[in-house]
């Protein structure tokens, strides 16, 4: 085999089953669960043959297509794993060159990544996004009342033109305090009853594949046992902010991406 690589997805416990996980980014090598007591390492190997490591970087139309399904994968891999035991998950790309550099790496951060796992247990991530629907609160704010304000209509004097975009300028702070409140109101409600919450950066219409426009982002950990609770919250919410004209969806659960340390590898 030609000069191989090994590439790693996560940290977890010992006992953490890959073996139905199946092929990992390099889809000739089985992904493997490497111990290195008292944690593990879940990795699999890749030929620099076919995985070309300077693709990571995404710099042409064709590396970022062959990156985005290395992500898909890699991200699959760490939530299967997930399933039989808290993990940590890493960035996309760790790469060592043999399995005894991945476990040198290992033994440098065992206790900050076995102080997470323990702490972890079997907490869980959920993601909650709230969207702003296409018409609904700017319109109700304005009342309909005014007409557009481009250029100054000629039967219009002009400090009624004035008056009128002073109103609408108004109008829209008011929007937009309102909108800023809303939100405060959502995330307070949602993070009652979780072990920890943090908001993520919003995301344009091109990747949520929305046409609504995101106003939050967050991320909640929650103990396996409040989920089913959390979840009922969240669909009183839901409800509510649908009739101020707000979407809110909610995914998961996932690894903890937005709770975990970074191991100094």
């Amino acid at each position: 085999m030609p000069d191989q690589h090994y590439y790693q997805y996560a940290f977890a416990w010992p006992h953490c089953s890959v073996r139905e996980i199946g092929s990992g980014v390099d889809p000739r090598f089985a992904v493997e669960l490497i111990s290195s007591r008292p944690i593990a390492v879940v990795a699999s190997p890749v030929g620099l043959d076919q995985f070309d490591v300077a693709r990571l970087q995404g710099e042409t139309t064709e590396d970022v297509g062959w990156l985005n399904q290395v992500a898909i994968r890699h991200h699959e891999i760490v939530r299967q794993a997930a399933k039989s035991s808290p993990v940590l998950p890493l960035r996309l790309g760790t790469l060592f060159r043999s399995q005894a550099s991945l476990l040198a790496a290992a033994a440098r951060c065992q206790k900050t990544v076995a102080d997470f796992l323990h702490t972890l247990g079997d907490r869980q991530e959920w993601a909650v996004k709230l969207y702003l629907e296409k018409q609904p609160v700017e319109e109700t704010a304005g009342h309909g009342s005014s007409p557009p304000l481009g250029h100054a209509p000629r039967t219009v004097a002009g400090a009624e033109y004035m008056k009128r975009k002073k109103a609408q300028l108004r109008r829209h702070r008011e929007l937009r305090a309102g909108l800023k409140e809303e939100i405060q109101v959502v995330e307070h409600q949602l993070k009652t009853g979780t072990d920890g919450c943090c908001r993520v950066r919003l995301l344009p219409a091109g990747l949520t594949g929305r046409s609504e426009k995101m106003l939050f982002n967050g991320a909640f950990l929650l103990p396996a046992s409040q989920v089913k609770t959390w979840l009922a919250t969240v669909g009183r919410v839901c409800g509510s902010v649908r009739r101020k004209g707000l979407l809110l969806e909610v995914t998961g659960p996932s690894p903890p991406y937005h709770f975990c340390p970074t191991p100094e590898l």
